[in-house]
């Protein structure tokens, strides 16, 4: 019997586009042995499927031009969906496992992960605390340094701090990172809502604009002179594979959201071959030290004056899943590999989570004898 396989995309995030992108490519080529359900996140975090859902022209106006349109929901509790129209269920669907497609808030950070453990649902992606730490820039650093992992000298700032202690903070900033700065909003990916800094002027204005993302805010050393490294890895039978490593070209001062995801011709393949094989330990390096599952991409700085790597972030849900890395698998290959490796874990996984106590016997007593002194 042909398994059901849920696939998620889009979202409550500012990568929802480019979720929608990840999963219509997913569902074009997911393999055919599994019955799919395609699941589209709407902006306000509404769930629909739609009898056209996969025509990628219905997205600039879904509401007009998506058809025989039902709402979706989970069963808490239960590994079932429920589709529901004009104000009734009518149908409910048993789900064997859920492909994420989602990118961002609420989709990459664990929340969605969350929700799908409660109702007993395996997924492709990292588990809810290595989401929740890789989308968080401010963790990952912790994590990175905690297991002596490249990266650059930061803060953690705080807008509430910020807003109380102003000239406090800017000159902790400036004395223990120094200008030039690059400013990221804690929980916030594809380059959105990144600043660079100069001066205090520069430095105090995107200090507040960053705040409209994320009142956590890093402030990282910026590279002037840098170079940008993507590598991927993804768990396939009993072993980690690691992905080529690719250098990412760049027309900006920063790899941007527009080059990461809109630019031409932005990616080049060759690599100094040493420097590959430093990228890809620590690739593999960060995938175990994050507890990473599903595919990964770890993106890289390398300072070209001092000729030093450091690790940026850590993506647990990447832009189309990083399959341009993987050259090695199909995209149907890395799919069913995703669901397999997802269903084995998910048995390997079933911890026990209760037993019989004598607590309530003994609450009860004491609520008894508590009753009979009044």
């Amino acid at each position: 019997m042909r398994k059901n396989v849920v696939v998620f995309f889009g979202g409550k995030s500012v990568e929802h586009d480019i979720s929608i992108i990840t999963g219509l490519q997913t569902l074009k080529n997911i393999s055919e042995i599994y019955n799919v359900i395609p699941i589209y996140i709407r902006r306000n975090g509404i769930w629909q499927t739609a009898e056209n859902i996969c025509e990628p022209a219905i997205y600039s106006n879904f509401d007009k031009l998506a058809k025989k349109v039902r709402n979706v929901t989970l069963i808490s509790g239960k590994p079932y969906i429920a589709f529901r129209k004009n104000g009734k269920y009518s149908k409910f669907q048993a789900v064997d496992f859920a492909l994420l497609c989602t990118h961002g808030r609420f989709g990459e950070d664990g929340g969605l992960q969350g929700m799908l453990e409660c109702s007993s649902i395996p997924y492709s992606s990292c588990n809810i605390r290595s989401s929740a730490i890789c989308m968080d820039k401010i963790l990952t650093k912790d994590v990175l340094i905690s297991h002596k992992l490249p990266n650059l000298p930061y803060l953690a700032l705080n807008f509430n701090e910020f807003e109380k202690n102003r000239e406090k903070v800017l000159r902790e900033i400036e004395t223990k990172i120094k200008f030039p700065l690059i400013l990221k909003p804690a929980n916030l990916g594809s380059s959105i809502g990144i600043k660079i800094c100069h001066n205090f002027e520069e430095l105090e204005k995107s200090i507040s604009f960053c705040a409209k993302f994320d009142r956590r805010i890093l402030v990282e050393k910026f590279l002037e002179d840098v170079e940008e490294y993507n590598c991927a890895c993804v768990y396939m039978g009993d072993d980690v594979k690691i992905s080529s490593v690719v250098k990412i070209g760049k027309k900006e001062e920063i790899f941007s959201f527009k080059d990461k995801y809109l630019g031409e011709n932005k990616r080049e393949e060759k690599v100094e071959r040493s420097l590959g094989q430093q990228i890809k330990k620590l690739a593999e390096k960060c995938y175990y030290a994050f507890d990473c599952f599903g595919v990964v991409r770890v993106d890289f700085l390398f300072d070209s004056k001092k000729k030093k790597l450091y690790i940026n972030e850590i993506n647990s849900i990447p832009g189309s899943m990083a399959f341009y890395l993987l050259k090695d698998f199909s995209f149907k290959d890395l799919t069913t590999s995703l669901i397999e490796e997802g269903l084995l874990r998910f048995q390997k996984e079933q911890y026990i989570s209760g037993y019989d106590s004598e607590a309530l016997e003994v609450f009860e007593k004491l609520d008894l004898a508590y009753k009979n002194k009044k």
